[in-house]
């Protein structure tokens, strides 16, 4: 089921990742509708679970929608100004740093893995793999601006990432996570936007209708992530099935090429898959 729903996830980010590529609208501007309109629209949600969270669950909901807030606003402006998936190349290892925090996290997965070395050793390699040829799959020529730019997005989307399992996790049931992400997370990452968003000179600002359009996308993208990282024994996995979104879009597009470095990445992801699903 975290492997569909991963899946879900990487579709709806493929349209999400190019969303600003040629509407060049503000970053922050799309990350304001993105998180009150979402936060709005899920609102009424709210009457469907109990509100008895703790205050530690409050805060991981707070961080997680800075970092959203964050991440979103440079993946909107890298878009922008880079095109869509033009950074996707540095995201090959917020894999490995997702799955090395998780495991640091959670010792006891950790250990339980070395106790069985054939396997733990093949669960390395192939992550190590894949890691590699998708980083020569994506090979994007970029200035050391735009490698600047998006390095801090690799460690903001597996600190998401981690934040994600625990919010899904720790929620009560998987609806509750769900929703509480869509309210007090999105909020939140609204909240950041508008901040920095009164600090940068008037650009272009979406339409009405991108707004709705951007809002219904995320909705779906979220649920479906949220969803996933619950089910899945690590979130670095899902973040490895995330970074076939570039390859979705360019098959939407009717022009994916096959080239070696492709087949190789595909190769490594289905070798995680059957080793850990």
């Amino acid at each position: 089921m975290w492997i569909a729903l991963s899946l879900i996830y990487a579709f709806f980010n493929a349209f999400y990742q190019n969303y600003n590529d040629k509407r060049r609208y503000n970053g922050y501007m799309l990350g304001i509708w993105r998180g009150y309109g979402v936060s709005l629209c899920a609102a009424p949600l709210l009457l469907t679970t109990p509100l008895n969270i703790s205050l530690n669950y409050l805060i991981i909901l707070t961080l997680q929608g800075i970092l959203i807030g964050f991440y979103d606003s440079r993946v909107f402006f890298a878009s922008a100004k880079y095109g869509g998936h033009s950074g996707s190349g540095f995201m090959a290892t917020s894999v490995l740093i997702t799955v090395l925090l998780w495991w640091a996290l959670e010792e006891q997965e950790l250990e339980q893995l070395m106790h069985n070395p054939p396997y733990f050793i093949s669960l390395i390699l192939i992550l190590c793999g894949y890691s590699t040829s998708y980083w020569q799959m994506m090979n994007v020529k970029l200035n050391k601006t735009a490698e600047q730019y998006m390095y801090p997005a690799v460690f903001a989307l597996a600190l998401m990432s981690i934040l994600t399992r625990y919010i899904a996790i720790h929620g009560g049931n998987m609806a509750s996570g769900i929703i509480y992400y869509l309210t007090v997370s999105c909020f939140i990452s609204g909240i950041y936007n508008s901040v920095m968003y009164i600090r940068q000179p008037p650009v272009k600002n979406p339409t009405f209708k991108d707004g709705l359009w951007l809002i219904g996308l995320s909705s779906v993208l979220i649920a479906a992530k949220t969803a996933a990282m619950r089910l899945c024994p690590n979130p670095g996995y899902v973040v490895a099935m995330l970074l076939i979104s570039p390859i979705i879009a360019e098959v939407i597009k009717r022009r994916l090429k096959i080239t070696p470095s492709l087949v190789l990445t595909l190769s490594f992801l289905l070798l995680l898959i059957v080793l850990v699903g």
